[in-house]
């Protein structure tokens, strides 16, 4: 028996539920249309937006190379602020054939303006425009530099673009700019300070320029002296990377502090006009090899590469003829420590003027093995201060008298250099390596802070050991001459 199909009216339901449905003609193309516009859209979208893109860091490349290479000409000085932009505007009278800056994508030459260039104290402004920062009395401490090509040609910001204009009400000509800023993060200082011995930054001692208390020409046991007391010398270990305004806190551990040492660099970009984080005394017993450095001798982690020695090497000792330019054969390396109980200040015999009775010219120490004395004058002469000659020692160094034989170089030994006064080290030297940038701090100092007076400079005259420091002092140092390095900031 054959199988039972349903009734005529089952069959033409199931025939009609299992139909294929009607074809809706062009229902596909009309959607296949809309994503092509919109595809289109986005690949316009992302051609306008690549090309903003692409014209921005054009600008941006130009922006950092004008702003590194105007912070680096900037020392403090009006001078500085027009070697920067006169830097910068250098940079825009290179052929684009030769690499000058450029934009779009056939490559064409952009010129300067000094509208696009501000000078600022601190990276984060506030912007002050070549003119403005001119016109300050004392240009010191704008050592930043921020390029804005939104101040150059606003050509060379802007872009045609196709579809921006139908998401945005720019209209079809989208501008862009770049901004970079650059200044200093590095100061060639050492993280160790000393009292100040005066608070006056320059006082005439009978017609002698006294810094702070230090006399130009004469040595210093630098662990010796103290300003507010008799009684032991006073030190401090700054921290090498905690800036003025910095939480105080003390160097975590040697390797923070060696490095800075062996260099004479700190981490930050200013060091004067705060308040730094410091620890007394200052452990000259684990960081006196690293001092060494300067004269060809390495202890971890200097090394000749990031720590060079001095190109003469030579220590001037006392007592062996290293200091041969002296008729008084010194008696010490340094000047005589002289407790002084009526000011309360443990210096030395070259302190006090006159200085104490009964000193003999022995006690003065080698005497102008760097730096020679010079004649007081406030404000400082355009050329420089007059430095005396030997034959007024006999009134410089009183009572005592030292002498200065007649074959005393015309510079001074140290840059007279030779047989007599030098010595090559086996390691590519740098001048002046010895010369250390010591802070001067405002004492007594409170707690764990200090403020910074001036950076004293000091001449080693020979080597540290774990208890002494002899250096010869040369002068205060101009704190924006000592920025060692430059950087883009974001």
């Amino acid at each position: 028996m054959g199988m039972n199909r349903g009734t005529p009216r089952m069959r033409h339901d199931i025939h009609v539920a299992f139909r294929r449905p009607d074809r809706q003609h062009g229902a596909i193309g009309i959607m296949a249309v809309g994503a092509i516009i919109i595809l289109c859209g986005f690949c316009s979208l992302a051609l306008d937006l690549s090309r903003v893109y692409n014209r921005k860091m054009e600008l941006q490349s130009v922006a950092d190379a004008a702003a590194v290479s105007a912070a680096i000409e900037l020392d403090g000085t009006r001078a500085g602020l027009t070697r920067a932009a006169q830097k910068a505007a250098s940079l825009f009278a290179i052929p684009v054939v030769y690499g000058g800056p450029s934009y779009g994508y056939v490559a064409e030459s952009m010129d300067w303006s000094d509208d696009a260039i501000r000078f600022a104290a601190s990276p984060d402004g506030p912007w002050l425009s070549s003119g403005e920062a001119a016109s300050r009395s004392v240009p010191n401490g704008l050592l930043y530099a921020r390029i804005d090509t939104g101040g150059l040609d606003p050509a060379y910001g802007q872009v045609q673009t196709v579809f921006l204009p139908v998401v945005s009400t720019g209209g079809a000509l989208t501008s862009t700019a770049a901004r970079a800023v650059a200044g200093p993060t590095a100061l060639g200082v050492m993280p160790f300070g000393i009292c100040a011995m005066d608070d006056d930054e320059k006082r005439n001692r009978g017609g002698e320029l006294e810094e702070y208390g230090f006399r130009r020409g004469v040595s210093y046991d630098l662990m010796q002296l103290n300003s507010e007391s008799t009684g032991a010398g006073q030190t401090f270990l700054i921290h090498p990377f905690a800036g003025p305004g910095a939480a105080s806190t003390a160097p975590s551990n040697f390797n923070t502090v060696a490095p800075s040492v062996c260099t004479g660099m700190m981490g930050m970009s200013r060091i004067t006009g705060g308040r730094v984080s410091v620890v007394s005394p200052f452990p000259l017993g684990d960081y006196y090899e690293q001092f060494n450095s300067r004269f060809d001798s390495y202890t971890a982690p200097c090394t000749p590469d990031t720590a060079p020695p001095d190109r003469n090497i030579k220590p001037y000792k006392f007592d062996d003829g290293s200091v041969s330019w002296m008729t008084t054969a010194p008696g010490a390396q340094a000047s005589v420590v002289y407790q002084d109980s009526a000011n309360q200040k443990r210096w030395t015999v070259a302190g006090p003027y006159p200085s104490p009775p009964g000193t003999s010219g022995e006690q003065y120490g080698p005497l102008w093995t760097y730096a020679k004395a010079v004649r007081y004058a406030d404000p400082a002469p355009v050329g420089g201060y007059v430095a005396f000659a030997t034959s007024s020692w006999k009134d410089l160094y009183t009572p005592g008298e030292p002498t200065a034989k007649s074959s005393y170089p015309s510079s001074s030994p140290y840059l007279t250099g030779g047989t007599t006064y030098g010595r090559t080290p086996t390691h590519t030297g740098v001048r002046d390596r010895r010369v250390l940038n010591i802070p001067l701090l405002s004492c007594p100092v409170a707690g764990n802070s200090a403020t910074v007076l001036g950076i004293g400079r000091f001449f080693m005259t020979v080597k540290a050991d774990d208890t002494h420091l002899y250096a010869e002092f040369a002068g205060l140092a101009e704190e924006q001459t000592l920025r060692t390095r430059v950087r883009l900031y974001p």
